[in-house]
């Protein structure tokens, strides 16, 4: 059984060799990515703030905070982005989000494996979740799929469905971070049936780009409010604003 697995997935590989999921080129066995891209990827990881995880030049300490975090400090936990947002990082997105090619979820699953807390009990994965239009037009939540991914690889509890999105929320391109907020206040709520079972829960959020942050943002809240302890956001990309502080571009990851 084992054996003719084995060879099914070499005759398929031959059939329909891997390719790089950020240019698209046939790649050496052993690793999604070519090297060209591998190396061009900006993989992000400490030093950083504290509060939004943006990458510092130098060491300031595990408890460094950014400007822009101390100025307006974040509701979330921390953010855990595998690399910087980019032209590159954005096609595994896009091919993942648009161009149906799913199994791109475990390859990003994989490359969040690093910044997964070593003590893991009380928590929970769970996605930021679509409207029920996208749902229908996609078939799939992107971030879902990296979430169910990354609690295979982890062993953590994945309880896709703690969020549900009341609203279809506009485009946050070109708004000010007031405008952001309000453009998806009252969008996030919890399921009725995890009312009250959050309390003193620790709940990794994923998302699949974190652009402006707003929308993650009001998960958060909504999280909390509902008694989380503790909220990190977890995400394949991160758009970083001038190489450091917290993300404010919008673009068509804002759902």
């Amino acid at each position: 059984m084992a054996k003719g697995s084995h060879i099914f997935h070499s005759m398929l590989n031959w059939v329909l060799p891997e390719r790089c999921p950020c240019c698209g080129i046939i790649t050496a066995a052993g690793g999604p990515f070519c090297m060209e891209c591998w190396q061009k990827l900006e993989f992000l990881g400490p030093p950083w703030c504290r509060g939004c995880a943006a990458p510092f030049e130098f060491d300031r300490g595990a408890d460094a905070y950014c400007a822009a975090c101390i100025a307006n400090p974040p509701r979330h936990d921390g953010i855990r982005a595998a690399v910087k947002y980019d032209d590159l990082s954005a096609q595994v997105a896009l091919r993942l989000k648009y161009g149906g090619k799913i199994g791109l979820a475990r390859v990003i699953a994989h490359q969040l494996l690093r910044h997964v807390p070593e003590e893991k009990d009380q928590l929970i994965i769970t996605p930021v979740p679509l409207h029920w239009t996208r749902i229908w037009s996609r078939s799939f939540n992107q971030s879902g799929l990296i979430g169910k991914q990354l609690a295979d690889l982890t062993g953590i509890a994945f309880v896709p469905d703690i969020l549900v999105r009341h609203k279809r929320t506009p485009s946050l391109r070109g708004l000010d971070p007031k405008r952001r907020r309000k453009a998806v206040a009252s969008a996030f709520a919890v399921h009725p049936k995890y009312k009250g079972t959050l309390k003193g829960r620790k709940i990794i959020l994923i998302d699949d780009v974190l652009t402006t942050g707003a929308t993650s943002d009001g998960c958060v809240a909504v999280l909390k409010r509902d008694g989380a302890k503790w909220v990190q956001i977890f995400c394949w990309a991160r758009a970083l604003r001038g190489g450091g502080g917290q993300a404010d571009i919008a673009t068509s990851f804002d759902a």
